[in-house]
């Protein structure tokens, strides 16, 4: 990790121990499955003493936590949420859940709302389905970009340029034989998207459980979040793409009115 800084105009003011502390969240972001002291010490450049230090002032503030085995650190929830609040998310929260809640009712599915954190999409909230048998997520938790229905549906309405550059770092993991692994492909199917208003999971990371989702756009037009439904394939069949994803992207809609897209 590069330590110049030439162009920070107000470096004789800096903390250190701040500016490291801030470069090891970096690292945390993203290394979500977890990453040992010795690598965030290589990556960043600093000793281990130091890094040791700042784990355990992070870890005793509940900002980090260690794996079952203490060698991994990784981000808390109360990390994660601080970036949410960053960006408003929890605004979205509260003027969507009650779309959402209807969303659950007409179609019986749950439903979920997602935003975009670094390389993942991140769960923010959802209304459990009415069947017996349900899918459920647990709330914080990151879902890929290329294998997702919210990944792809914010993915395709990004600008351009930010589009490039996420797509140029996207580590395109493989959960099964449907999972797109390529930018060619993935490129495609955001067409799809673009073509549609809509996108889908076709069992691409669980085999057998299928996603139908559309974007929701903030007052500049941008694909601050998604909501989507998950539920079998059996309910949610290719059949039904067509139908299911017109009345997501509906309430989708619904929202972005809310947050002010189209006023400006």
């Amino acid at each position: 990790m590069q330590h110049t800084e030439a162009a920070a105009p107000h470096q004789r003011y800096h903390i250190p121990n701040l500016k490291r502390g801030l470069e090891v969240f970096e690292v945390l972001a993203k290394n979500t499955d977890g990453i040992s002291l010795s690598e965030i010490s290589r990556i960043t450049g600093y000793s281990k003493n130091s890094i040791f230090r700042i784990i355990c002032t992070l870890e005793d503030c509940g900002y980090v936590v260690k794996n079952k085995d203490q060698r991994k650190i990784r981000m808390s929830r109360k990390l994660a949420a601080l970036g949410y609040a960053a960006f408003g998310e929890s605004n979205i929260v509260e003027r969507s859940m009650d779309v959402i809640r209807k969303m659950r009712d007409e179609l019986a599915e749950t439903a979920m709302l997602g935003t975009m954190l670094e390389e993942d999409c991140v769960l923010l909230e959802q209304a459990p389905g009415r069947h017996p048998f349900k899918f459920l997520g647990e709330v914080g938790m990151r879902i890929c970009f290329n294998a997702s229905a919210p990944g792809k549906a914010m993915l395709a309405y990004l600008p351009k340029d930010e589009l490039e550059r996420r797509m140029a770092s996207m580590k395109f993991k493989k959960f099964n034989s449907k999972t797109i692994l390529d930018k060619k492909t993935l490129s495609a199917e955001l067409e799809r998207v673009r073509a549609s208003g809509y996108s889908v999971d076709n069992g691409e990371e669980i085999e057998g459980v299928n996603c139908v989702g559309a974007p929701v756009f903030d007052a500049h037009g941008y694909p601050i979040a998604a909501i989507w439904i998950t539920g079998p394939r059996e309910r949610i069949g290719e059949g039904r793409f067509g139908e299911i994803g017109a009345k997501v992207r509906a309430y989708a809609d619904i929202i972005s009115a809310r947050l002010g897209y189209g006023l400006i």
